[in-house]
């Protein structure tokens, strides 16, 4: 662990002046335009989830304009086979939610199926010492008994192949929950498949995230995937959720962040996911033929359904409009009349969109001042989806959106203008607004070069992919990423995580941050491969190996205050010590300096 003696710009860190350090903004001179090699950096940091080593390379190989024009159409982009070998394990990717529904049950079939995996678990205890004794010889025994949890998987790792899956099937729950993290993804997921199958799919969710982030090559098309997510933010932990966010993810939102943002806004508002999330699912006509029906034979006293306007409110306020788009709470409920009936077809068992009819509020609506004619069923909701995507609200809400997540904090409203214009001429198309910002002059100016603080998941993802690192189990980076704030698809507003910096600023947070960057740079974390000495490039001893390593993972010279920082973190070890390198990659890592992007 790193103690609070280390000091940054000589604040001592417990007190907060990393905070400080990385809220301070570089305030150049005056804005000027970037020269070519921070060019390529300033795409690199905004566009992808950091620079890996070889992106700058290739970059200049292709040309700038040639890589960001392969960026927004993704499917030009050869994919990384090693993603595909990664998430190969992970087999609820590719499930419907009616396989997720059956293989992961929900009610009385998943506390029948919890009840079966405690009393196999309880039964593995007891008999597990004689299983693991008829398999091994009592040294390895001894070796995947004792030791840290490292030199447990190694010893397992060293067996025979059908040795080694035997012992993995028997070790019981006390000797495999330490190893997971450090086991290969495939043999850490068949343990939590026996011990706990609850767990696979949020799993395999997280695992997953973490994988494409570093290993695929369209970059771009998952940092938006992150984006649009968040603008449409589900949350994981309630109940039906925890199976439908993954196909959610997966059809609702990756195939459409540089579509037409009609086609995504659909796409969401008939997602099973999104209907759970905000209970849209049991919004109906409380004087339907459907519910007068149930009312009569319901018993005295008993709840009676009716319009629900959550998802009306959030379609307004948080996804198209802006809390300041113009609607009134009128707008609301008649928004929400109109998506009567958008419901859920057996939510336990298919869990597949399915408009009622019979629940749908029937009558006439009048939604932002436009007429909706009586008798319209599906067509009253695909009319507000219309009417919403094609706001000017909507333009200038998405536009700034997307302008703070990529350019700055406070995007300039010249900018936001100019994108929500081209949002309106271009019928929504979110590449051609992508493509607005990304040619404007604003992204490449020196104001927000490094100018945006990273959140967790960046901060992880862009040290890893820093580092050239291997990540063979991601489980232990999820669970980093959600010490420093940020647990993946558990935000449980609907707001999503914001996207400005001071969100991710506080001395719990970064004093993570810091201690996760030593850990890396030391080969410390479970699951990751690291070879700082890789980096390094030859170079042994200071001043030479601290310039090779600034180079190497801030691509420029770093700061006054992280150079004062390393440099009297080197004059306390011996010049050409083996740790020199991992100490140093460690502290730039997690210096201010690279805490922005």
């Amino acid at each position: 662990m790193v103690k609070a003696a280390v000091r940054w710009a000589g604040w001592t860190l417990a007190g907060g002046a990393l905070a400080a350090a990385i809220l301070a903004a570089q305030a150049p001179a005056a804005a000027k335009r970037l020269d070519s090699q921070q060019q390529i950096v300033q795409a690199l940091n905004r566009l992808t989830w950091g620079i890996a080593p070889g992106d700058i390379a290739l970059v200049q190989r292709l040309g700038l304009k040639n890589w960001i024009q392969q960026q927004l159409h993704p499917d030009k982009v050869v994919e990384n086979p090693e993603l595909a070998d990664a998430l190969a394990p992970l087999a609820t990717l590719r499930m419907s939610p009616a396989e997720m529904m059956q293989r992961f049950p929900f009610g009385n079939a998943a506390k029948n199926a919890r009840q079966d995996a405690a009393a196999a678990n309880r039964k593995e205890e007891t008999d597990a010492q004689a299983k693991l004794a008829g398999l091994l010889t009592p040294e390895q025994l001894a070796g995947i008994s004792t030791g840290n949890p490292r030199q447990r998987v190694m010893e397992i790792e060293s067996l025979p192949a059908n040795t080694r899956e035997a012992v993995l099937a028997a070790l019981p729950r006390s000797l495999a929950q330490p190893l997971n993290p450090w086991l290969p993804l495939a043999q850490q997921r068949e343990l939590v498949a026996r011990m706990n199958p609850r767990q696979v799919v949020a799993l395999d969710l997280l695992d997953s995230k973490v994988l494409r982030a570093v290993y695929t090559n369209r970059q771009l098309e998952d940092v938006l995937t992150d984006f649009w997510f968040n603008h449409f933010n589900i949350y994981i932990r309630k109940n039906l959720d925890r199976n439908l966010i993954t196909p959610y993810e997966r059809d609702a939102i990756r195939p459409h962040v540089l579509g037409k943002f009609s086609d995504l806004l659909l796409a969401t508002a008939e997602s099973p996911a999104m209907m759970f999330y905000l209970d849209n699912w049991q919004s109906v006509d409380p004087d339907s033929l459907a519910m007068r029906r149930r009312r009569a034979v319901a018993k005295p006293g008993a709840p009676t359904p009716g319009i629900n306007e959550n998802y009306g409110r959030e379609i307004m306020e948080l996804q198209t409009l802006g809390v300041n788009g113009g609607y009134t709470q009128k707008d609301v409920t008649e928004v929400a009349r109109c998506f009567t009936g958008w419901t859920i077809l057996q939510p336990r068992q298919r869990a597949a969109f399915y408009y009622n009819d019979n629940l749908h509020d029937k009558g006439a609506k009048l939604v932002l001042g436009r007429v909706i004619p009586a008798g319209g069923g599906m067509n009253d909701g695909l009319a507000v989806i219309q009417i919403l995507a094609h706001s000017p609200a909507t333009a200038h809400h998405i536009s700034y959106q997307l302008a703070q997540r990529f350019v700055a904090d406070e995007p300039p409203p010249a900018l936001v203008n100019r994108m929500a214009s081209t949002f309106l001429q271009s019928d929504g198309d979110l590449r051609q607004v992508m493509e607005t910002m990304i040619n404007s002059p604003e992204f490449w100016q020196s104001t927000y070069y490094r100018d945006k603080v990273k959140s967790p998941l960046e901060m992880v993802v862009s040290a890893v992919r820093a580092l050239g690192a291997g990540v063979s189990n991601p489980t232990r980076l999820t669970q980093v990423i959600a010490s420093m704030g940020q647990p993946l698809y558990a935000k449980e507003p609907p707001t999503g995580y914001e996207n400005v910096g001071a969100a991710w600023v506080s001395s719990s947070g970064l004093i993570a941050r810091l201690n996760f960057a030593m850990q890396l740079a030391r080969d410390q974390v479970p699951g990751v491969q690291v070879d700082v000495d890789a980096l390094a490039a030859g170079a042994t001893a200071a001043p030479g190996l601290e310039q090779k390593l600034f180079q190497a993972l801030l691509y420029e010279q770093a700061s006054a205050s992280t150079r004062s920082t390393i440099e009297r973190a080197v004059a306390s070890l011996p010049n050409q010590a083996p740790a020199l390198p991992v100490q140093i990659a460690g502290l730039v890592l997690g210096s201010p300096d690279f805490q922005r992007r």
